[in-house]
């Protein structure tokens, strides 16, 4: 029997080495142990390792024996004769060992191997490959060496040698793949070194995660990267285009090794994600596959333990590619039977989106639309709505056509797309398919009832997507009632529905019974997602009252919340997120409302929230506005008109138009502003007094129709029209709007020349925007209120009330606004230099006293005729005068004027 020589002789060293300090660790360990065990797949440098290792213990004086299995050992004998031969290599006293004898012999000369404190060191590479008796052997070697000997044995997969006693012990170092796996420093190191060349940053960082560590796969990703690099290749990532110097390698090192029962095991489990002993039982159609499963991961087949417990697992990303790759090319109709098996089954454990993503793989389109109908609605109340849109993209009409519940699930997303005529559509091609069942008696009372309480909910999310609030109202407490308890997510869909119609229409009488219902509602089982939805939902009317505090804890739970499904992206935070801009702009926090509207607006479209879409479109116009950037403002706000004309929403475009009304008549563009009105088709031929069923698309028409009449100088027109809405807005609750119109009455007071009214009217608006914290619905009204403010508040004693507080907040927010000079606020008739005068006020007199007229003033500074005669007016009461000479001399006395 001859010997192999390079079975004694340790490998040569790679020609690249990363020192890898975490390996270096275990240096100290290995030297004081009796036994090491080196277990992982193939290529995960094993062997690399261990010879680092077995050189610096033999640099430390310590006689090296190494075995390499591979070269020639096939049986007992043959083991026992490369190891007598290592033995007498390394110095050690057996050359009359003889490799047919009695195992006793070894083991005894092997207890008494050590040569006072020189322990040799044994290692076995490749030690998967020894027969049963040559392991028997070693494990018998490393209970009666004990300390004479350190025992390195490098294998692919776990070995049938008991450790247990030498683990308790201490004697024991295992390392594994885990330790083995290259970090994302030493993986730079290593592909770097194997190019020769700098990486592009993206690329390297796309082979380190395609590679996962694997040493093998750094390597051959290194070549192949330099190889291109020559040819003038581009490189592409290894997952998608797994090349065939790494499938040969799993094809040669790993498949072609295992016996057939493995072989297709692994074949057939390739399909999954994670590995589970029941996934992998329902794949396979085997009930031993919890046996299986413990095989593969023993033998180092590129099997990953997931947890601690050793219940999941799954395959390297790599060698998974290239098995199912495989299993594609070569076996599509048992591919799609082993997709059909792993659907059912997750669909079974409740992982609808487990089961839908194996359903796609299928390639069966039948089935796939089966499963999509079966798991709909669960979808639906997880907030997965868009992932059925997107896997029903490519089933043919003559598929789906004949899942009803998928046509509801579908009709849904089209709503909350805004895209209504589809959604129509889809909703009577589910009566459609409900009326044949019937028919046919393959539909039984429940579950008809089931689908027309669906059906019944998508027809008013319908209808509440295109405004009609009456029909919210009118129908959405009775499907409330018929839903009961049984249907939690819709529940709170409709609450949410029925809380904004009642908002829309100022119909707060039952507000508080709505709130119990609400919280009710969010205490119910299964309602995680759909209490985002609500509580963003419900915020707008606690703002609309002026329950701020409330409303901000909604949202702010709301988002919290959100922000935890990651897996939604932006559009679920969205939801909160954009009428807490609102509510932040309101109160001045402007860089935080800024902030959510920049990053959330752009994905709000997706759920199709008009309240939503109207916050984050006029808050984003607002703060440009308010910076002085009027032509972004204008920009943003055609964008809206166009989505609101576009999706059919008169509520969003009469809000959009009310703000241009707004920006064009505090920027002097009065044309500019009736041209707005007039392309916003609002219909305003006659006064826009409320009538009986009045809601706040009319009011937003009432405030924009106010202005221009202000500016028109038709005043009493715009009185009666403000002063009816305000007895509405205050006879229903509705506090916000409230503090608008009596702002706009102010205004109106001050152009009559009263502005002792106005003054009053700006004291009740502060006394009822106080506890909500409005500061910005006064700041944006521009110059006419923040000089009342100061008159009403900046002078005088300060009374220790919130209201009193909170106008000295607003006082000091207004940026060189006028200070007041006199004590009695109510004397219209006394003059003076009453506060004083801004800087346009100063412009145009200046311009007074070179001789221009009013309308020669308004065309040099932008502004209307009637917004100079307005500012005139100011000039002449701060200055006590009444005629224009008079206030060009008054003023040039007191130094205002050269």
């Amino acid at each position: 029997m001859g010997l192999v020589p390079t079975t004694i002789v340790p490998p040569r060293s790679s020609h690249i080495i990363v020192v890898r300090p975490a390996l270096d660790a275990f240096f100290e360990a290995i030297d004081r142990s009796r036994l090491t065990m080196i277990s992982a797949p193939a290529g995960s440098g094993k062997t690399t390792a261990a010879l680092s290792w077995f050189h610096r213990l033999k640099a430390a004086g310590r006689p090296g024996m190494w075995l390499a299995v591979r070269a020639g050992i096939r049986d007992l004998p043959s083991f026992l004769l490369a190891f007598r031969s290592a033995g007498v290599d390394a110095g050690m006293p057996w050359h009359d060992l003889d490799p047919q004898g009695p195992d006793d012999a070894w083991l005894a000369a092997l207890a008494k191997a050590k040569a006072g404190d020189a322990r040799p060191v044994l290692v076995v590479d490749d030690a998967q490959l020894l027969p049963p008796v040559a392991i028997e052997f070693l494990a018998q070697a490393v209970a009666s060496a004990r300390d004479a000997v350190t025992i390195i044995i490098i294998s692919r997969r776990a070995l049938a040698i008991p450790v247990a006693r030498t683990r308790a012990l201490g004697f024991l170092v295992e390392i594994g793949d885990a330790d083995l796996r290259f970090d994302r420093q030493a993986a730079i190191e290593l592909v770097s070194r194997a190019v020769g060349a700098p990486l592009d940053a993206e690329e390297m960082q796309q082979i380190i995660e395609d590679a996962h560590g694997w040493a093998s796969g750094l390597v051959i990703a290194g070549e192949l990267y330099r190889r291109d690099a020559m040819r003038g290749s581009a490189w592409k990532p290894l997952l998608g285009n797994l090349r065939s110097e790494f499938t040969g390698y799993f094809h040669e090192e790993v498949l072609s090794l295992q016996p057939p029962a493995i072989r297709d095991f692994l074949v057939n489990t390739s399909i999954l994600a994670e590995l589970t002993a029941p996934a992998c039982a329902a794949v396979t159609d085997d009930d031993d596959a919890r046996a299986m499963l413990d095989d593969v991961y023993r033998a180092g087949l590129f099997l990953n333990a997931i947890d601690e417990e050793r219940s999941r697992y799954a395959y390297h990303p790599l060698f998974k590619e290239m098995v199912l790759g495989r299993l594609a090319e070569r076996a599509p109709a048992r591919a799609a039977e082993l997709h059909r098996r792993a659907s059912r089954y997750f669909a079974g454990q409740g992982d609808n989106l487990m089961a839908l993503h194996h359903a796609q793989a299928s390639d069966d389109k039948d089935f796939l639309a089966d499963q999509l109908d079966a798991v709909a609605n669960d979808l639906i109340y997880t907030g997965y709505l868009y992932r059925i849109e997107e896997l029903s993209a490519d089933i043919p009409w003559s598929v789906m056509r004949s899942r009803p519940t998928l046509l509801l699930a579908l009709a849904w997303r089209r709503i909350r797309r805004l895209s209504f005529a589809s959604a129509s559509r889809l909703l009577d091609a589910a009566v459609v398919v409900r009326d044949e069942r019937l028919a046919e008696g393959s539909l039984d009372a429940h579950a008809a009832e089931t689908f027309d309480l669906l059906l019944r909910h998508r027809r008013l999310m319908l209808e509440a997507a295109r405004d009609n609030m009456a029909a919210i109202e009118q129908d959405a407490e009775q499907l409330l009632y018929d839903l009961g308890d049984e249907h939690p997510y819709l529940s709170c869909t409709l609450l949410a529905q029925l809380m904004a119609a009642r908002r829309e229409l100022y119909h707060f009488q039952d507000i508080l019974k709505l709130e119990a219902e609400t919280r009710r509602a969010m205490d119910r089982a299964n309602t995680n997602f759909a209490a985002i939805a609500l509580k963003s939902s419900i915020a707008p009317t606690l703002m609309a009252r002026g329950n701020t505090v409330v409303a901000r804890r909604f949202l702010d739970e709301a988002f919290a919340a959100a922000q935890q499904r990651d897996d939604l992206g932006f559009g679920l935070a969205a939801l909160p997120a954009l009428p807490m801009a609102e509510l932040l702009y309101e109160a001045g926090e402007l860089d935080q409302a800024s902030e959510l509207v920049e990053r959330y607006l752009p994905a709000v479209r997706q759920w199709g929230f008009v309240d939503q879409l109207a916050s984050g479109f006029l808050v984003r116009a607002k703060l440009a506005f308010a910076r002085g950037d009027t032509n972004a403002a204008l920009v943003g706000l055609d964008e809206a008109h166009l989505i609101a004309i576009e999706c059919g929403l008169d509520r969003l475009r009469a809000f959009v138009v009310a703000e241009q009304v707004r920006i064009f008549i505090k920027s002097g563009q009065l044309s500019e502003a009736e041209a707005a009105m007039v392309a916003g088709d609002v219909g305003t031929d006659c006064e826009p007094v409320p009538t009986l069923n009045p809601t706040r698309q009319n009011e937003s028409i009432a405030i924009a129709w106010i202005r221009i009449e202000m500016q028109r100088h038709r005043l009493v027109r715009a009185r009666k029209v403000a002063s009816r809405w305000l007895d509405l807005l205050k006879r229903t609750g509705a506090i916000r709007s409230a503090v608008t119109f009596e702002l706009l009455l102010a205004e109106i007071s001050v152009l009559q020349g009263n502005r002792s009214k106005a003054r009053r009217a700006v004291r009740s608006a502060v006394e009822m925007a106080e506890s909500a914290g409005w500061v910005r619905l006064f700041l944006d009204e521009g110059e006419v209120i923040s000089s009342l403010l100061s008159e009403a508040y900046a002078h005088g004693p300060l009374l220790d009330t919130p209201a009193d507080k909170f106008a000295a907040r607003l006082v000091s927010l207004v940026t060189g606004g006028p200070t007041v000079g006199a004590d009695d606020e109510e004397d219209d008739e006394s003059f003076g230099l009453s506060s004083r005068l801004a800087s346009r006020e100063i412009d145009i007199l200046t311009m007074v006293g070179g001789g221009l007229r009013n309308r020669e003033i308004g065309e040099r500074l932008g502004l209307t005729e009637g917004t100079v005669k307005w500012y005139m007016q100011q000039i002449y009461d701060k200055l006590g005068v009444r005629r224009r000479p008079q206030a060009v001399l008054r003023a040039r006395q007191f130094g205002l004027l050269a």
